[in-house]
């Protein structure tokens, strides 16, 4: 590796190292949240839900489409509200899971987000930590690499229990007609599907740390 990729690894390695750092802290911080100091009073949740179809749905499809006629043709635009999302207060007598509703939707991010974005700071880091110009091969990072992509997949495998698992709570608690909302799955590429790349990936590292020791014991 030349000196100009050396520098752009060790930019990297720092960067997140220090998101890692604040990963640690903002878990710190949200666990004594929702541990000692709970926003709430101790028998009330709070849950961020979407009514499907929201109640002035019909009116709020008219708006946009009266929108669009009025501006055919022209160089202007117009902002509508949209009014389906809604905080949802209510009592729960279980304090286990009254805990782990206020984990899975803590504001302003999930705990489970909070630290499926450390672990991968910090598995990274790791990674970066042990290129070196003389050893691109490490074997550790073969074990790094798949940790990744099981963590992208179980990051997605989380977002559909979760999900499926707050939409029956809102059916059993008498909303039938709430659905969660939840952050943690969005993304351009399906995350299952960059993990399954990283563990092809890992795969063909870890033929090229065969190859490299291969080399270095024949020599």
């Amino acid at each position: 590796m030349n000196r100009f990729t050396t520098g752009i690894i060790t930019g990297l390695r720092y960067l997140f190292l220090v998101a890692s750092v604040a990963g640690a802290l903002a878990l710190t911080f949200y666990l004594c949240r929702a541990f000692f100091v709970p926003e709430q009073p101790a028998d009330v949740i709070t849950l961020n839900v979407r009514q499907r179809p929201a109640p002035d749905w019909e009116a709020e499809q008219a708006r946009v489409q009266q929108a669009r006629q009025q501006l055919a043709g022209r160089d202007s635009a117009l902002l509508l509200p949209r009014s389906r999302s809604y905080v949802l207060v209510q009592h729960e007598a279980s304090a286990g899971r009254r805990l782990l509703l206020r984990l899975v939707n803590a504001e302003p991010q999930s705990v489970p987000r909070v630290v499926a974005a450390l672990l991968f700071c910090w598995l990274v880091y790791r990674i970066l930590r042990d290129l070196r110009p003389s050893q691109p091969f490490a074997p550790a990072n073969v074990r790094r690499l798949r940790w990744l992509g099981v963590l992208l997949i179980g990051c997605d495998v989380y977002y559909w229990l979760a999900g499926w698992w707050l939409k029956h709570y809102l059916t059993a608690s008498g909303n039938p007609d709430l659905s969660p909302v939840m952050d943690f799955g969005s993304s351009l590429v399906a995350n299952w599907l960059i993990g399954l790349l990283l563990l092809l990936i890992a795969t063909g590292y870890q033929r090229g740390v065969e190859l490299a020791e291969d080399a270095e014991f024949t020599v």
